[in-house]
């Protein structure tokens, strides 16, 4: 009779282990959370725009001329923008993610910034 309780006990337990899930679903998932950060460390005001620009033209509300000139442009200045961040970089990877990084998370290399080695 304890192994029909034990057996029953477990069998309920998963169930509701596995169906947690459906009834309280997550407010945010692991892989939004980290786009998010990864949105919020390259947002600029020209990213911004470019991002803004190209929500315009798949709704219609840009031509695609428009979009093209805008496109150019606001991709100069996003690059300009960024790369005044002082982003991290890599002998080997290049530029990292990782703004507050002292080595490189793919090859372990020591990162520089701005042509000096390691960020302090």
């Amino acid at each position: 009779m304890i192994p029909l309780i034990v057996g029953t006990a477990l069998a309920l337990f998963a169930l509701a282990f596995v169906l947690h899930p459906l009834f309280f679903p997550p407010s945010r998932t692991y892989a939004q959370s980290i786009v998010r950060k990864t949105a919020a460390r390259f947002s600029t005001p020209a990213v911004d725009a470019l991002r803004e620009i190209e929500f315009d033209k798949e709704t219609g509300k840009l031509s695609e001329g428009d979009y093209d000139a805008l496109r150019v442009s606001y991709t100069e200045r996003a690059l300009t923008e960024l790369r005044q961040k002082q982003m991290p970089e890599c002998p080997s990877c290049g530029p990292r993610p990782e703004s507050d990084a002292v080595f490189c998370s793919n090859c372990g290399q020591p990162l520089t910034v701005l042509g000096r080695p390691g960020i302090h």
